[in-house]
């Protein structure tokens, strides 16, 4: 192996700039600005940021940002100034013919008098709740919703600068400007003072009157501030206030109590004599040219380029280094602290001015430092390679991937021990035994998945992926707990004492072993805590949640405080930490924080509130919190929390309720609820979040038929009606039941009347006489074929008189026999056609027994027997809609007119076809339709057409 000597004295020239002194948040058009031009930055009384940019008003609660442009009701969009009062609105100024304010999302114009007249707002006024927008000589005030304007009228001043003032003695100031004087006038024009206002205000200067006390003047060298009560006007120029000679864009704004200052290179506050106190320097790359200091003490810079910036009151005192560099790991050598970054090489720290000196340049993955007390040497362990320091020298260690492992380092080393008298480091892959002269290896022990080892009370303990082992006589060895093997997988490991280990797990939070029990350490449950610093009684976690604190308190030790990304971390994952003095310094792979242990938590939370309220789109306020129900009714809840705290995820949400109908809390991540058919009643709808709780309250009044004493009668009502109908339910079903014995009684009959008739004595005399015929004319084959069929017939009407309905196959076949025997009897006189449409499945389809006959029966004996020429019976069946069967009879008889006429009594078998349908219709099982036409009505032989629809239920 070959070993290149270093000189002491660096070989690099590396210019190491930190951008930022402080971490600021950036807000610009990616994140919901409408423009990265912004004018001016303030704070409404509710705790809503408000931006003012050319290209509209933009409100920020922390989370969203919500413009306001022309598009809302804004009369242009470059608003470049604007007065927030007391009383939740914000007046907005701009050159226009119309201005006003925005309250409650709503924006609300005001017409100047004279429509023809911009005003130029350049020197306005705000007194508590009223604003009085300004130009060089005139104010306007704000009456009847108009802007109506006031000039000064004094004759004999020439040269003299007058602004109207808003006191009781105090009418308006006038500045000479020929002898640089400044006049106090009373409301009769007397002079009440005169103050010289050489080289301090100029007709340059910026003014306006922030209180009912006090007036300023502020220009790029000083500015000056009159006691309207004293008369008194003091002079401060910002070389002796600040060491500034000149500020751009001088400004002092009125912010709650107290009175603050910027322009393009700090910001601050007066103290009581109306020095600048605690000022903030801008950075000079961030070119901001206003700042902000909110109620929280969060500096808010805005700028003509980038947007806004926001700087929390809790980062202004942490010191960051390495911004967005990747900060590997921190390591004590001879008690110096040095820094690990990725790429950049290995920094020493400076406690004094909490700056890291570069110390060895390393373009590679730098993995930290150790110190071997037994060799008396330090090493710096990256990727490529080993460089060791001691006795004045350093020397660099390759590694090399060309030789052979079995005798050289092949693979990049995390971490070096001596143990037993021997040199180990560790990789990924296992446990190389080195010799601590050649760094040879003498023994390459396999063990994937190795992160840490620790020589803890002789013995060397590792950390893997699959627990805790152990090296023995240059074998692994597994560790053996009382409960079991530990196979969680496990980072790092440190010694907490002489007879504990700290175990740190990748999402199994940390354990203390003494090797023999398993403790684990409350509260770091599922976290990847990467590494740990142990300082005394105290423990400090680096995981992925931030930094946590414990102290040992009864033999315990107990979570006492953690460190966040709210507490000004660069973020939550930590990879490893350290504490020096009073500060803990903490490293991510977004730079490294030095934060003061002690510093104080403050909370960026301000408030929740409910934004909107309705029922049925009627709002719901303190003075309208009464409604009438209605069905179908909707009510709305809109909140919002105005929170400025640095964790991206802010909170776990809302919790919300709506009392009675909930009881339990329900958590929301939106921020608006729906409430849909809600009954009559009184309600309060709560929403919490964080430490605030807001609720409204609200009834819906019940209508008249709503009312306690309308349902009590109603259910009164309602059990008499329930006794009445059951008692006639009772006899219904009483009356049915006997009704039902009547009708089946009388159907039976009617079956027995039906077959009688059918079965007519005519038609069996007739059948008999031709029979007999027959036989008397010795035409003995012609009567036994008459005979046959007439018994068979007769047979078919009994066998099928017991069915209530048959198959429209038996029906035909009935009627077939039935046609042919009165052909027989009527030789040529009769013929008949029987017709079926070839989509009927006559087998499956079911007709009513004893329904057609008759009717063909009545066809033949009443239609054709009194027909002097032959004629024809035809029996159609057609598919009617919906599963029907229509049937058709028809005759070229005499018709019903004729027949009527030839018999002294009508047609018995068309009463009781009428009972029998009757009877069918109403079982429910069949909808049968009966009807006859007349074919011919106007010739003698009219003809007659019988037509039954049917269908099965």
């Amino acid at each position: 192996m070959k070993h290149n000597k270093l000189h002491i004295t660096l070989y690099f020239l590396l210019i190491w700039s930190f951008s930022f002194s402080q971490q600021y948040t950036n807000y610009s058009t990616k994140d919901g600005l409408p423009s990265n031009h912004v004018y001016t930055i303030m704070q409404d009384a509710n705790g809503f940021m408000w931006f003012l940019t050319d290209k509209g008003m933009v409100r920020y609660n922390g989370k969203t940002f919500k413009t306001f442009t022309t598009k809302q009701g804004l009369p242009n969009n470059d608003v470049w100034d604007a007065f927030p009062t007391p009383d939740g609105k914000i007046w907005y100024m701009s050159k226009s013919t119309h201005l006003g304010y925005i309250e409650n999302d709503s924006v609300f114009s005001f017409p100047n008098e004279n429509e023809e007249e911009t005003i130029n707002p350049l020197y306005s006024i705000q007194l508590n709740n009223d604003v009085y927008p300004a130009g060089p000589k005139k104010i306007y005030t704000l009456k009847d919703n108009v802007w109506r304007s006031s000039e000064i009228h004094i004759e004999n001043k020439i040269r003299e600068d007058y602004t109207i003032i808003f006191n009781d003695k105090v009418a308006y100031l006038g500045n000479r400007l020929e002898d640089e004087s400044l006049n106090i006038y009373d409301k009769q024009n007397h002079i009440l003072s005169k103050s010289s206002t050489k080289d301090i205000i100029n007709q340059h200067s910026s003014r306006g009157q922030i209180s009912d006390s006090l007036y300023f003047w502020v220009s790029e060298k000083s500015y000056s501030i009159l006691n309207l009560k004293t008369f008194a006007l003091k002079s401060f120029k910002f070389i002796d206030e600040v060491g500034i000679e000149t500020l751009k864009y001088p400004r002092i704004n009125l912010v709650g109590d107290t009175i603050q200052i910027s322009g393009d290179r700090f910001v601050g506050t007066f103290n009581t004599d109306f020095h600048i106190v605690n000022p903030f320097f801008f950075p000079p790359e961030l070119n901001a040219h206003f700042g902000f200091i909110d109620q929280q003490n969060t500096i808010w810079l805005a700028t003509f380029t980038n947007g806004v910036y926001k700087l929390p009151y809790i980062k202004q005192n942490i010191v960051y280094r390495f911004n967005n560099e990747k900060v590997q790991n921190l390591n004590i050598i001879n008690n110096e602290l040095f820094a690990s970054v990725y790429n950049k090489g290995f920094f020493k720290y400076n406690k004094t001015d909490k700056t890291f000196d570069p110390y060895i340049a390393s373009d590679d993955y730098n993995f930290g430092a150790v110190y071997i007390d037994r060799l008396k040497q330090s090493y710096f362990l990256k990727q490529s390679g080993i460089i060791s320091e001691g006795d004045g020298k350093r020397e660099s260690i390759s590694f090399s991937v060309d030789k052979q492992p079995s005798v050289y380092i092949n693979s990049f080393v995390k971490k070096l021990t001596f143990f037993k008298s021997n040199l180990y480091g560790i990789y990924s892959f296992g446990i190389f035994k080195l010799d601590d002269k050649t760094f040879n290896v003498k023994k390459d022990i396999i063990l994937k998945g190795s992160n840490d080892f620790l020589v803890f009370n002789s013995r060397l303990i590792i950390a893997t992926n699959s627990g805790l082992k152990e090296l023995e006589n240059d074998s692994i060895k597994k560790i053996e707990l009382e409960d079991g093997i530990f196979n969680k997988p496990i980072l790092s490991v440190k010694s907490l004492s002489n007879s504990d280990i700290l175990i740190n797990t990748d999402g199994f939070g940390s354990y203390i072993s003494d090797l023999k029990t398993m403790k684990p350490i409350e509260n770091s449950e599922f976290l990847i805590v990467q590494d740990a610093f142990i300082q005394d009684n105290d423990i400090w976690l680096a995981t992925n949640s931030g930094v946590l604190r414990y102290s040992k308190i009864n033999n315990k030790y107990k979570l006492i405080r953690t460190y966040n990304s709210n507490d000004g971390l660069p973020n939550n994952n930590v990879n490893t930490v350290n504490v020096v003095n009073e500060d803990l310094i903490v490293a991510t792979n977004n730079g490294l924080a030095i934060v003061p242990i002690n510093q104080t938590r403050k909370d960026l939370f301000i408030d929740v509130f409910i934004t909107d309220a309705t029922f049925n789109q009627q709002s719901i306020t303190e003075d309208h919190v009464v409604f009438n129900y209605a069905n179908n009714n909707t009510v709305n809840f809109k909140f919002e929390s105005i929170d400025y705290s640095e964790d991206k995820l802010k909170s776990e949400g809302y919790l919300y309720k709506l009392e009675p109908l909930q009881v339990n809390w329900i958590n929301t991540a939106i921020n608006s609820v729906n409430y849909n058919n809600l009954q009559p009643g009184n309600y309060v709808f709560h929403v919490y979040n964080k430490s605030t709780l807001k609720n409204i309250n609200f009834k819906i009044k019940a209508l008249w038929w709503q009312t306690f004493w309308f349902k009590l009668i109603v259910v009164l009502i309602g059990i008499f009606l329930i006794v009445l109908i059951s008692r006639f339910i009772v006899k219904k079903s009483e009356f049915k039941k006997n009704q039902k014995i009547f009708e089946d009684k009388r159907l039976i009959e009617l079956q027995l009347k039906a077959l009688r008739s059918q079965m007519n004595p005519h038609f069996v005399f007739n059948s008999l006489a031709a029979i007999q015929f027959y036989i008397n004319e010795n035409d003995f084959e012609a009567s036994e074929r008459y005979l046959v069929k007439f018994s068979k017939l007769i047979r078919q009407f009994f066998e099928l008189s017991k069915e209530n309905e048959i198959s429209l196959a038996s029906e035909i076949s009935l009627l077939q026999s039935y046609l042919e025997i009165e052909k027989l009897r009527f030789k040529e006189k009769l013929s008949f056609k029987i017709n079926v449409d070839d989509g009927l499945f006559v087998k499956d389809i079911k007709v009513p027994t004893m329904i057609l006959q008759p009717i063909i029966e009545n066809a033949i004996n009443h239609g054709l027997f009194n027909k002097e020429d032959n004629g024809t019976v035809t029996v159609n069946f057609k598919k009617g809609d919906e599963g029907s069967l229509i049937v058709e009879i028809i005759d070229d008889g005499v018709g019903f007119v004729n027949t009527a006429k030839g018999q002294r009594q009508g047609v018995k078998s068309s009463s009781v076809l009428k009972d029998r349908l009757h009877f069918l219709n109403n079982s429910k099982k069949w909808n049968i339709s009966y009807s006859e036409q007349e074919l011919y009505p106007d010739q003698y032989e009219k003809g007659n057409k019988s037509i039954f629809i049917m269908q099965k239920l």
